[in-house]
């Protein structure tokens, strides 16, 4: 017993000198006081005076040696941040001597530097010329960016990054030779003035010299060579050479990208470039999972054969199966001028899809031209025939009759999306909007056109995000029953009117069945907040119902929760929601991102 008395008593003795040593250094830490000036002016006196070095028991006379150096310090720290009449009194304490009277007494020495700031010099005239004009506007981003103006306070970080953009901007875009002859920063301190005065050279501008591709066994030349952002002789830019990564890597036909421009080599102003590839394997099988309670658990299996000839053209095959949806599907790519941006697809699949409203048996094939136009709007124009088995479900057994129909269906469609982070945005959008239509004089058994559009848009506020979402269409023809149910409009489901099932709301005929409409409205509003790690909380608010007429507009309403959980395979929700029209409660599961 008295062995671990001792023990205890020897861990609490090492415990008490831990603390102590612990004390005793933060004790021993000299400490610098600045007072009187504002924040920025007190963190950049904090950073060039720093800690002086001088042990914590220096004396007076040591500690006076020091201040000589700490006011040259504080007078460039000021003088950085344009208070050049900034006044200062700046004193060291030294540390008291401890003595019996006073144990605790001791610690380390004080840094106090009072300061006045005064008037600050601000900026007057700014004059940057060019010894060329031709390329004023090429530099002219650069003063916008910067953004000095006069009347602003003269910060000096600001006039050496301006003159170091200007050199960047210049070596960015093959101006090697670039130089100043001209570099002043002329400071009037009697009418508290910065006047700035450069005089830039940028000297002759380099081109792209001659352009090597590596051989590749699955890709030719030709075909590699439309990736190409530039051409030989065209001027020289940095942001050419980026753009083509991105387009190399965004092709998703190489493993392997090094664009490499050999400034060493330049001959008469001409930079060669070297463009060293190499092929992702040419056949791709994958597999994954997904569920949600629109279609139920699914099962996709892909093929792709990334270029089926030397051309780069693509064979995709593609098969999903659910419990309510089997979607085989086939198709070619070709890629046209701009193999990034420009493609045909050439396609043919089978879908069949079971509600609890109607089944659809759809046979499909066409073709769509894919481009990018405008401002980076991703445009389609299409051709698809489809044959179309389908049956209404929801009506009385007496009444259910399949019908077939067939049409060629034409339209064009545009959609673009813009997020800060492509899988969870705090900030973003995102439209779609199309035109189609059939002529039944045209390989089809009906005549109809139709408008639908739909818009997505994510913005935080407060502590959370508001999530919008709205879709609209509308549909000229003689009757809604002369539509094949693929292009009727229904609502309810996962990501539409939650609280109700996939399908389940829609224009009705004169029985109150549920056979579809021509036109749709559909609106949600929702909030959601970060509440433990990868986990989300929400709430919300949907409406919406499709309509033979728009004197018949029945809006059906929902309210729920959810929640969802940020997995490393992406957003997972799980919301409950309960249809306010007919007191039910459904719960909805979905997989993928907001936008």
């Amino acid at each position: 017993m008295k062995n671990v008395v001792t023990q205890s008593a020897k861990i609490a003795l090492c415990y008490a000198a831990i603390i102590a040593n612990m004390a005793h250094a933060q004790s021993t830490t000299p400490r610098v006081d600045v007072a009187g000036a504002g924040e920025v002016l007190t963190n950049n006196i904090r950073v060039h005076v720093g800690t002086p070095e001088a042990r914590c028991d220096s004396g007076q006379r040591r500690l006076n040696r020091l201040l000589p150096a700490i006011r040259r310090d504080v007078e460039r720290a000021a003088q950085a941040l344009g208070y050049y009449r900034a006044t200062h009194d700046i004193s060291i304490t030294p540390a008291a001597s401890p003595d019996a009277a006073q144990p605790e007494a001791g610690g380390c020495w004080t840094l106090a530097i009072n300061v006045t700031p005064g008037e600050p010099v601000l900026i007057g005239e700014i004059n940057v010329s060019l010894s060329d004009q031709r390329y004023a506007d090429l530099f002219a981003e650069v003063e916008q960016e910067i953004g000095l103006q006069s009347g602003d306070r003269l910060v000096h970080s600001d006039y050496e990054q301006l003159k170091s953009r200007l050199s960047a901007q210049a070596v960015d875009n093959g101006f090697f030779s670039a130089r100043f002859t001209r570099s002043e920063l002329a400071i009037d301190l009697s009418r508290n003035r910065a006047d700035i005065h450069l005089e830039f050279t940028p000297g002759e501008r380099f081109r792209f010299g001659r352009i090597r591709i590596s051989p590749l066994e699955g890709l030719s030349d030709t075909f590699v060579s439309r990736f190409l952002t530039f051409e030989e002789g065209s001027d020289y830019s940095t942001d050419a050479l980026i753009k083509l990564r991105e387009n190399l890597n965004d092709s998703q036909y190489f493993s392997q990208i090094a664009v490499t421009p050999q400034l060493s080599q330049a001959v008469d102003n001409e930079v060669p470039v070297n463009i060293e590839l190499a092929t992702r394997a040419r056949r791709s099988y994958s597999a994954g999972v997904g569920v949600s309670t629109d279609i139920g658990p699914r099962l996709r299996l892909a093929y792709e054969d990334r270029f089926i000839n030397r051309r780069g053209h693509r064979l995709n095959a593609d098969l999903g199966i659910s419990t309510q949806q089997q979607d085989p599907s086939i198709s070619y790519v070709i890629p046209l001028r701009d193999p990034v941006n420009d493609s045909l697809r050439i396609s043919g699949g089978f879908q069949r899809l079971e509600t609890d409203t109607y089944i659809t048996n759809t046979y499909r094939g066409g073709v769509t031209w894919r481009s990018v136009v405008w401002d980076n709007w991703v445009q389609n124009i299409f051709v698809n025939y489809q044959s179309e088995r389908s049956e209404l479900t929801d009506i009385a057994a007496a009444d259910r009759t399949e019908e077939q129909v067939n049409s060629t269906i034409t339209g064009i469609n545009w959609t673009r999306t813009r997020a800060d982070d492509p899988i969870y945005p705090s900030r973003g959008w995102r439209l779609f909007g199309q035109v189609s239509g059939a002529e039944e004089n045209l390989l089809s058994d009906i005549t109809f056109a139709q408008l639908y559009g739909s818009a997505k848009l994510i913005h935080s506020i407060g502590p959370g995000r508001v999530l919008l979402r709205a879709e609209a269409a509308t549909t000229i023809a003689d009757e809604v029953l002369e539509l094949p149910l693929s292009v009727r409009f229904f609502t309810g489901g996962d990501q539409s009117v939650r609280g109700y099932q996939f399908g389940e709301l829609g224009a009705t005929n004169s029985d109150g069945d549920v056979v579809g409409g021509k036109h749709l409205l559909v609106g949600s509003v929702e909030y959601d907040i970060p509440v433990v790690g990868g986990w989300h909380a929400a709430v919300f608010y949907d409406t919406g119902n499709s309509f033979a007429s728009f004197d018949d507009i029945e809006l059906k309403d929902s309210v729920g929760v959810g929640v969802q959980w940020r997995s490393p395979i992406g957003p997972i929700r799980l919301d409950v929601a309960r249809g306010l029209d007919d007191g039910g409660f459904r719960l909805h599961i979905t997989m993928g991102p907001d936008l």
